[in-house]
């Protein structure tokens, strides 16, 4: 979806029927509440919608959003929207920036089937994550990261699951995986 909450493109992979637009518009309302509430600082990343999870990961001109099962490894997830984000805006980011708000074709289905793995992106055993190199603690001084970060991302031993993880900082597992995101957007962890 375009930010503006106009839906540009929408693959289905599952038995869920769900409305773009009002997917579009859902998704817009809650990016701006989440903007409104956190002084623009924050932005929802996973919202629970009883069995399922939206997940969602914005860029410069698009914001992708899937739903996923409860089950499903949702760092993984982000991790494959922002790879959808980073191609899609490769190949249309000229024609996004000049957008009139127009509906156009985007011809983008094929990639996205399989960037996101035919729908079954996450279902893949739990990672986990690793430390790429040494984190001071200079970091959290320097406000790059903050101090719940800075404990998940020292979790990061390549053996541990981020359920693990959560257990062993105490924070519940979503609190922990968006963390992981983040610090995997940081290009801190692989």
């Amino acid at each position: 979806m375009h930010p503006s909450g106009v839906c540009l493109l929408d693959q289905k992979f599952g038995e869920l029927e769900l409305d773009s637009t009002l997917v579009a518009g859902f998704f817009s309302a809650i990016r701006e509440f989440a903007r409104m509430i956190s002084k623009g600082k924050g932005e929802a990343r996973i919202v629970e919608m009883g069995e399922f999870y939206i997940t969602y990961a914005s860029g410069d001109f698009i914001v992708v959003a899937a739903v996923v099962d409860k089950e499903d490894n949702r760092l993984q997830v982000l991790q494959a929207l922002d790879k959808v984000i980073t191609r899609f805006s490769d190949l249309y980011q000229e024609t996004l920036k000049e957008w009139d708000g127009k509906l156009v074709f985007f011809s983008f289905t094929p990639e996205l089937n399989q960037l996101l793995n035919n729908g079954f992106v996450g279902e893949a055993d739990e990672p986990s994550p690793k430390l790429k190199r040494g984190l001071p603690r200079l970091m959290v001084k320097l406000g790059q990261i903050n101090q719940f970060e800075y404990n998940v991302a020292k979790q990061c031993d390549g053996k541990r699951t981020p359920k693990e993880i959560a257990e062993n900082v105490g924070l519940p597992l979503d609190d922990v995986e968006v963390l992981l995101y983040k610090l995997n957007k940081l290009d801190l962890i692989e």
